[in-house]
């Protein structure tokens, strides 16, 4: 067999005939494959040129990251991997811009340009490193403060993965739990505006409060995103047929507010949801502001049932240490003024009629919408919040209006969009508006009753200051009726600048000074039931001393005498 020189040059190669290999330098006949890049060429010059493209393109990836390393350390981004295997963490590098590659792919267009119309410009530093670990296909454990995009983080790499999947002829479902129903709506709006304008792209709304068959009747008309509360998607997918069809076509499952889902009346619905999904190749994602270990241990348990439960562990926040008990990070928004007042229950409700005056000495419609002054009042309970808005407009002649679950959806969301369209001054909540409502229109926000716990109280004081240009102010009244989170509490008026009360620490003092009686008090009492208990036993134990030597001595011991 002759032998035939290798082709030097690309332009003495033939142009490929159909069905040929095709060279990835000049599109000529791929009559070679490059030992060095796996690659079809068609000469020697298009092989050094294939060979000098992916050295340029493997220091590129290293450049990348390391200055993704850098840029996490500039941004606050903490990651990390709980991981079953020994193998070395390698971190997914930042997504700077939305237009760039990963993994040969890019965002599609459609969405590219909804998010360019809806102001999407950049990520935000909690969207950069959660996309490219979303879309790697990773489970996710997201701890970021309010208002730095988490929504748009997991909502931008679930429809992006919806979209690969149909080009693979794969319809595939997105669930997003979320815990109120006010914060769902806000969520299937988002999705919404990100799927505007592409081809058989539907959300599905399944909260409580509104109609059943209407939402089924969605379901069936087929839809690729859910976003739903815990209690409504059981009831559709346990008690009706939709179920059939929806949960073994989910494959991405993102939990909003994991530090909420995972305690108290959702966490019995939150375990049998993942139970319907742990057997399908589903991605979880959790996210909330605050994650603490308990939560991190809860999410491992739901993981486990999976064949892969690795997962990353993604933080944005300051360098602050850990309050309270817990150890989650609590990260505050420099731009808000925060404020504290000692208030006891009978001069509470003065306390904020003359913070309202002070905001409003114009009490008219036209004045608040003119300023775009709102106020947010935070209570305790339902009875409250309706009893505390018919107070102020009473006595400060301003409009306001309560919200809270006993009210009906269509009222609650009608009151919603008063106080975003500055109809309603003042809005008088419970805890349905602490979690994850973007009103980027609130200036002020009074907490009226201190919540159980600091991570609440975090969710409550982030509903301000949310926009860029929106600088916040926190009212905040305290009296002996929230004692037990005082010692806890204190640390974090520190962080926020905030003037701590005196009476504070003096309630902090007698605390610890009553718990130091008591604690020798008890050690009192126990030293004397101990003591009791010891002369008992010596008086039991000379009793039996006495019993045997008065047996013994009416027993004495005989001689055994022998044959």
């Amino acid at each position: 067999m002759a032998f035939v020189p290798i082709v030097k040059c690309s332009s003495d190669q033939r142009h490929s005939l159909p069905g040929e290999p095709v060279c990835v330098i000049c599109g000529r006949y791929g009559e070679y494959v490059c030992d060095a890049t796996d690659q079809d060429v068609c000469s020697l010059e298009c092989r050094e040129k294939s060979i000098s493209r992916q050295q340029t393109k493997h220091s590129h990836d290293t450049h990348t990251a390391n200055q993704s390393d850098k840029l996490r350390l500039q941004l606050g981004i903490q990651i990390s991997i709980e991981s079953a295997s020994e193998r070395p963490p390698q971190w997914p590098n930042l997504f700077v811009d939305f237009k760039q590659q990963f993994q040969d792919k890019q965002l599609p267009n459609s969405l590219l340009v909804n998010l360019s119309v809806n102001g999407f410009e950049r990520p935000t530093p909690v969207q950069m490193q959660i996309l490219p670990c979303v879309l790697q296909g990773h489970h996710v454990l997201v701890s970021a403060p309010t208002g730095t995009g988490k929504t748009a983080s997991y909502l931008i790499p679930a429809i992006a993965q919806i979209m690969f999947a149909r080009e693979g002829l794969k319809e595939v479902l997105a669930l997003v739990l979320a815990p109120a129903r006010e914060l769902a709506i806000q969520i299937e709006t988002v999705a919404k505006a990100l799927m505007h304008g592409i081809l058989e792209m539907k959300t599905a709304l399944l909260i409580g409060g509104l109609p059943l068959p209407t939402q089924r009747y969605r379901l069936q008309t087929g839809v690729q995103l859910i976003v739903a509360t815990p209690g409504r998607f059981l009831d559709i997918v346990t008690n009706y047929s939709e179920g059939e069809e929806i949960i073994p076509a989910i494959r991405t499952c993102v939990i909003d507010e994991v530090d909420l889902m995972l305690h108290g009346g959702f966490r019995p619905q939150m375990t049998q949801i993942v139970a319907l999904l742990c057997y399908k190749e589903v991605q979880f994602l959790f996210f909330s502001a605050t994650v603490s270990d308990e939560v991190e241990v809860l999410v491992q348990q739901l993981l486990k049932p999976l064949a892969n439960h690795d997962y990353y562990r993604i933080d944005i926040q300051r360098k602050e240490e850990a309050i309270g008990k817990n150890t989650a990070h609590y990260s505050i928004n420099p731009s808000v003024c925060y404020e504290v007042r000692w208030a006891l229950e009978p001069a509470k409700k003065n306390e904020l009629f003359e913070f309202l005056k002070e905001k409003h000495d114009e009490s008219t419609v036209g004045f608040i919408k003119e300023t775009k002054d709102v106020i947010l009042v935070f209570v305790g309970s339902k009875k409250g919040a309706s009893l505390l808005a018919d107070a102020i407009k009473k006595r400060c002649g301003v409009v306001a209006a309560a919200i809270h679950a006993d009210k009906t959806q269509q009222e609650r969301l009608s009151v919603l969009e008063a106080f975003v369209m500055f109809e309603v001054p003042v809005l008088v909540a419970t805890n349905v508006l602490s979690r994850g409502i973007d009103l980027l229109n609130v200036q002020n926000v009074v907490v009226y009753d201190l919540p159980k716990t600091i991570p609440d109280y975090i969710h409550l004081i982030g509903r301000t200051g949310r926009a860029d240009d929106v600088s916040g102010r926190v009212l905040t009244l305290l009296n002996t009726t929230d004692r037990p989170l005082f010692r806890d509490l204190v640390p974090l008026l520190r962080q926020m600048n905030a003037s701590v009360p005196v009476e504070m620490y003096r309630e902090i003092t007698l605390k610890h000074a009553k718990e130091k009686a008591q604690s020798s008090q008890i050690v009192m009492s126990e030293a004397k039931r101990a003591f009791r208990i010891r002369m008992q036993m010596t008086d039991d134990f000379n009793t039996q001393a006495l019993d045997w030597k008065e047996w013994k001595h009416q027993n004495p011991k005989r001689r055994r005498i022998g044959p």
